[in-house]
């Protein structure tokens, strides 16, 4: 899917531009480490310009592509953790990204998984977001 886009288009949001996340799902994580990029795959993303995000009201992009370029630090708490689930909230500065997530951590005393809420940070230089 990811590296299969045709007519990919690369945005980036403007300053009266905003993002919705709520209750949507992170799909994957992808790791270019030679690149220092990090990109994410959510179900949908959503973008808006009113003062808060109304359904039908937005630009909804499906299997959305965020690139988060050059990379100085990112960290998934708790250790162990699968983000795999709806997105709790979102915390974004021009450097830094915070997503509170359901995921999955494998419990060594249940030997199974459990959902769990973390976060996954990431603090970046720049991002691009494929619609």
């Amino acid at each position: 899917m990811y590296g299969k886009r045709i007519g990919v288009v690369d945005m980036k949001l403007n300053g009266s531009q905003k993002i919705y996340l709520g209750d949507r799902v992170i799909e994957e994580i992808v790791f270019a480490t030679t690149k220092n990029k990090i990109s994410i795959i959510f179900d949908c993303l959503s973008i808006f310009e009113k003062h808060s995000w109304i359904p039908g009201d937005s630009i909804d992009v499906d299997n959305c592509v965020v690139d988060f370029l050059n990379v100085r630090n990112y960290e998934i708490f708790p250790k162990g953790m699968m983000p795999n689930d709806y997105i709790i909230d979102v915390e974004i500065s021009d450097s830094k990204l915070k997503l509170k997530t359901l995921g999955e951590l494998y419990n060594l005393k249940n030997l199974g998984y459990e959902t769990v809420e973390g976060y996954i940070l990431i603090e970046y230089e720049d991002y691009f977001i494929h619609i």
